[in-house]
């Protein structure tokens, strides 16, 4: 007979790691397949983190070996990508320690799922090389089953599997919705990772605007560079089998954006010709309706895929993980402390309710701004023209508003083991600011820094 555990994770990248994570300091039983042959692999990607992915890190025990990545923010340069024209140069973001307990920067993807991984004091759940071809809700049980034969029986199936998801397909055949409908591409992206230029120092990031194609550059740690070059397509793509990008599409977008200044001395051009490694790919976005069916419910981009502009991809996927394992305690308190028999249908659909519903409505927020960012940034529509016209002249206080209000909001574990200062400061400076500053306050009121044009 198969194993049954309370969770299944079917995808190891950060939304499933993160989860078994949690589910392995409450003592709750999982198992998790990757299909890839291994965890942590070399794909060339970067993630953004913010303070409400680096919160949960927190909670997690592992925010000492993901801030030995960090880098304390510089500036940020808006600039136009046809003319060279600086729109605006920003330091504000410097405030966000003194606001949040936690900075901003960017690393590779590599190293947060190795820290992920290495963190767990019992890998024996997690599995690689593990396909999953089949996932069924049995009633009183699900079952998962991989390509190899092997397979095991849960209370809760988790699909972490990205955005060609096998627990949505699974999902989408009990609703006869069909698959990821809502999920569309407009845009492609070339991103890599290049070693340093010493005209761009450590904790700087840039925004170049161009109708077309477009370029966001980070410098993260010791000026190793994390790059996005955006191509608009001529033709939305409809959710399907996933494109490929051939090395001629890379090169001809980089050619497209050669020429493009990126900041004093350096042109795109520059930035492409360090690169240790680029990748191709299609930017779909969407939020679904059907976050779950019976035991089963998705997690991270199977449910809520973004474009890259805000940064959200990864700490959301996080956010939902943890207000899941929020949902699931307050669902079976007991769980993890001593011996539960199956979780009901009943409680199933109680503990996936609460989680869907917290989180819906918040994810299409979230991804209606990051597409926004990116209309802004590809010059698309009169809402971008309008935003460039009044860029250089926004208040600093208005910049970190933004932020503010949906940070403030962001999920946490609730009532966790791990304790810190810092996740407590969080809500405490972060909320006083954001008082401070709907009351016409400035900077200075909230014991702030400005930034600088």
């Amino acid at each position: 007979m198969p194993q049954h555990v309370t969770v299944g994770i079917v995808g190891g990248g950060v939304a499933g790691l993160a989860l078994a994570k949690m589910l392995e300091m409450l003592g709750i039983s999982y198992i998790l397949y990757e299909s890839y042959h291994t965890i942590a692999p070399n794909a060339g990607a970067s993630l953004g983190l913010i303070p409400s992915g680096l919160r949960i890190f927190d909670q997690l025990g592992v925010l000492d070996k993901i801030e030995a990545f960090s880098v304390d923010h510089d500036r940020w340069e808006h600039r136009d990508g046809e003319s060279g024209r600086l729109y605006r140069r920003t330091s504000v973001m410097r405030n966000y320690p003194s606001l949040f307990g936690y900075g901003a920067f960017f690393m590779a993807r590599q190293d947060v799922l190795k820290i992920l991984f290495d963190s767990l004091e019992d890998k024996s759940p997690v599995y690689a090389s593990k396909r999953v071809t089949s996932v069924r809700d049995l009633g009183d049980l699900a079952v998962v089953e991989a390509a190899d034969g092997d397979s095991f029986t849960c209370d809760f199936v988790a699909g972490a599997d990205g955005v060609r998801s096998t627990v949505r397909e699974a999902i989408h055949a009990q609703t006869a919705r069909p698959p990821a409908h809502y999920l569309r591409a407009s845009t492609a992206c070339v991103f890599g990772m290049s070693t340093p230029l010493p005209q761009m120092a450590a904790g700087q990031f840039f925004a170049v605007y161009r109708r077309k194609v477009s370029a966001l550059v980070f410098a993260g740690l010791n000026g190793k560079l994390y790059w996005f070059l955006f191509k608009q397509l001529d033709e939305p793509l409809a959710y399907g089998p996933q494109r490929k990008f051939t090395d001629a599409d890379i090169d001809a977008v980089h050619i497209e954006l050669a020429d493009t200044i990126v900041t004093d001395g350096v042109r795109i051009s520059d930035v492409f010709a360090r690169r240790e490694v680029a990748v191709m790919t299609a930017l779909e976005e969407g939020v679904g309706e059907d976050w779950f069916c019976g035991r089963l419910f998705l997690l991270g981009d199977s449910a809520h895929k973004m474009v890259p502009h805000a940064a959200m991809g990864a700490n959301q996927a996080m956010e939902s993980a943890a207000c899941f394992v929020n949902s699931l305690r307050r669902t079976r308190p007991s769980l993890g402390k001593e011996h539960c028999p199956n979780i009901s249908a009943p409680e199933i659909q109680q503990c996936l309710s609460r989680y869907a519903d917290r989180r819906k409505d918040m994810l299409k927020a979230v991804v209606q701004a990051a597409t926004a960012s990116r209309n802004n940034q590809l010059m698309v529509g009169s809402a971008a023209q309008d935003f460039l016209r009044v860029l250089p002249d926004i208040r600093e206080e208005d910049m970190l508003l933004k932020p503010l209000q949906s940070l403030i909001g962001a999920e946490r574990l609730e009532d966790w083991m791990c304790r810190s200062e810092r996740v407590e400061k969080y809500t405490e400076a972060s909320g006083r600011a954001l008082d401070i500053l709907n009351r016409g306050g400035s900077l200075a009121d909230c014991g702030l820094q400005g930034g600088s044009k």
